[in-house]
């Protein structure tokens, strides 16, 4: 059997047996649909987020085209049924072992890896943006929990990586900042604490005229006097 694996994480892609193949704008398109969607998609719904911005019997032909243009491996890349569309079982797809980390984090520098890809950049599709949205929410929450779970293991170096992508995923998320500066400060590196410290209140100030909390104000406090 031919081993299939669609990558969204960082940019769309095909593997097959671990050799990139050429998807066509149009079936790039609706792979990348089913590897985000768990369940069967009917034929209509498909063809109408696919191509909203023509008529419905001309979106169900682009449909058609697509699934014609297709690669044709042994293992099933899609299953077609006359209602519904369906990625094939065998086919692997990194975003939801990604999400699958989300939702149990492991103390894995894969996890680390994994959670700080953003999904399919550059894609501006609504049924796209959705996912991102949910997935920018998901991984922040999952990279703040590797990087406590690292630090009680003593793993600071990872547990500043998890940290660093959480901040770089959300510059003006407090808690990730505290848990960079907590972790300067547990490594003796207070001025790289203050650093972090500083950078993060002329972030917030410059774009939303706010303070930082007094949580995060008291791990410097002294340092700032």
């Amino acid at each position: 059997m031919t081993r299939l694996h669609i990558q969204l994480l960082g940019g769309f892609r095909l593997d097959c047996d671990r050799v990139p193949v050429h998807v066509v704008p149009g079936a790039r398109r609706l792979l990348a649909l089913l590897a985000l969607r768990d369940s069967p998609v009917p034929r209509p719904v498909a063809a109408a987020l696919l191509w909203p911005d023509t008529t419905e019997r001309r979106a169900g032909a682009c449909l058609r085209s697509s699934l014609w243009r297709l690669v044709k491996p042994s293992t099933p890349l899609v299953v077609v049924t006359e209602d519904t569309l369906v990625l094939g079982a065998d086919v692997e797809v990194d975003f939801r072992r990604a999400c699958a980390f989300a939702a149990a984090p492991g103390a894995s520098p894969e996890a680390v890896t994994m959670l700080k890809a953003d999904l399919l950049p550059g894609w501006w599709q609504p049924w796209v943006q959705a996912e991102r949205d949910w997935w920018r929410q998901a991984r922040l929450r999952a990279l703040e929990v590797l990087s406590d779970r690292f630090r009680s293991c003593g793993d600071h170096h990872h547990a500043h990586q998890a940290a660093l992508a959480a901040v770089q995923t959300d510059p003006l998320r407090e808690s990730a900042h505290r848990t960079l500066v907590e972790l300067h400060l547990a490594d003796g590196n207070p001025a790289q604490a203050v650093r972090q410290y500083q950078s993060y209140r002329a972030r917030l100030r410059a774009e939303l005229g706010l303070e930082p909390s007094r949580h995060i104000h008291e791990l410097v406090r002294t340092l700032l006097r």
